[in-house]
């Protein structure tokens, strides 16, 4: 293995955060779907308040991480404390969640914007060209196993003792990951003080290059955050609402896992720049499939259908996504401006997720399966209009 500590730190802190955000995000959107007689209302204010905070923190965490490159660490450090801290909440809080749930979101919303504000830059840091297809293979293989055994495994003790019980475990695990975090070890880049944080200047030069590529790229973000994790949320409440357990819930999400595993590396072998508008139009055509089944009925079958066409098509479209981002970096030549770009591009995924759940918002109002129904068929129709976005992207390079 050609990693140095570090990055093996940063690879054993990624997994642990794996689990912790799926005990975090799909099943705390089960449990307050359950204790809350199965309205998605309280559901959207959670994660508008999450984003909302995470879109506005992310920029203006910008200029410490650029001008201040030797707190990178302590940042990353600091979002997985507030990590532990909010799942700390959720333990103590029970089923008194559905009443607290504001101040158990901005919890949530400070550490992700702690951690993933300055997660990609160290990232960078870390590995170099030669070792990061290496890196990438070993958080995946490993991601791999998680992946399938950590929903069973959670879906399982939930049921057998309890939420807030289990809580207290999976706090545990972001103790370790602290300390994981902490062992990771930076070199101060000169160029970053070189050269201060500075967002208004960066898109005043982003009008005057007019870099097609980079415009067509923060568009898609914008075109992605609305319906993504909106899209994700829906899946997880109509697994509920189909199978009722979370050991259910568990099984499924670890199926679907397994599929997601198998479209990753059919990507990874046959994905470029000429078949890429092929698998997007397949994706878009299945989550349109899928989407249209359960509004004709929503049953066992449909929902696994619509499940596996928005699991693996968004897994497949977060690689494409992560990878652009990187690349155009050095392909636009903005490396003096990476930390500008990771953070226009940040805000504008938040932004446009808050207006994804608001719409989930007016849906969980109105409270009509009807309306829920046309809300999943209009996040479909906007998959194409992500795709033909970043097919613009791959194109033009």
């Amino acid at each position: 293995m050609n990693l140095n500590k570090s990055a093996k730190y940063l690879i054993a802190s990624d997994l642990i955060y794996a689990i912790t955000s799926l005990f975090a995000e799909t099943f705390l959107v089960a449990y307050l779907f359950k204790i809350t007689n199965e309205n998605i209302t309280q559901i959207s204010i959670y994660y508008i308040t999450v984003q909302s905070i995470m879109g506005i923190g992310q920029i203006l965490l910008g200029g410490i991480i650029k001008n201040k490159p030797n707190l990178k660490k302590q940042i990353l450090s600091l979002g997985i404390i507030f990590r532990a801290i909010f799942i700390l909440c959720i333990a103590l809080l029970g089923s008194k969640i559905q009443t607290e749930f504001i101040i158990v979101a901005m919890f949530c919303g400070i550490s992700e914007t702690f951690y993933w504000s300055t997660h990609e830059v160290i990232f960078t840091d870390v590995t170099k060209n030669g070792n990061r297809k290496e890196y990438m293979s070993i958080k995946k293989s490993l991601g791999t196993i998680i992946s399938i055994v950590a929903p069973i495994i959670l879906g399982s003790s939930i049921e057998l003792y309890s939420f807030s019980k289990i809580a207290i475990y999976v706090f545990l695990l972001s103790v370790i990951q602290i300390i994981l975090s902490l062992n990771i070890e930076l070199e101060e880049s000169k160029d970053s003080i070189a050269n201060k944080y500075d967002i208004k200047k960066y898109i005043i030069e982003l009008k005057k290059i007019k870099s097609k590529r980079l415009i067509n790229y923060y568009k898609s973000n914008m075109i992605y955050g609305i319906f993504e994790d909106p899209m994700s949320t829906l899946v997880t409440v109509i697994t509920v609402m189909t199978f009722s357990t979370s050991l259910n819930l568990g099984i499924v999400t670890a199926i679907i896992s397994i599929f997601k595993i198998i479209a990753l590396y059919l990507y990874k072998k046959y994905y470029n720049k000429n078949s890429c508008n092929f698998i997007f139009k397949i994706i878009s055509v299945l989550i349109l499939i899928g989407a249209l089944g359960l509004c004709i009925n929503i049953c066992k079958s449909t929902l696994i259908i619509y499940n596996f066409a928005v699991t693996v098509g968004l897994a497949i479209y977060d690689s494409v996504m992560n990878a652009q981002k990187g690349d155009l970096i050095e392909e636009c030549n903005i490396e003096k401006s990476n930390v500008e770009h990771i953070m226009i591009n940040e805000f504008l995924i938040s932004f446009s997720r808050v207006i994804g759940f608001i719409m989930v918002l007016l849906v969980g109002l109105i409270n009509n399966i009807v309306v829920f129904k046309l809300l999943l068929l209009i996040m479909a129709l906007i998959v194409p209009l992500y795709s033909k976005l970043v097919i613009k992207v791959e194109k033009n390079s």
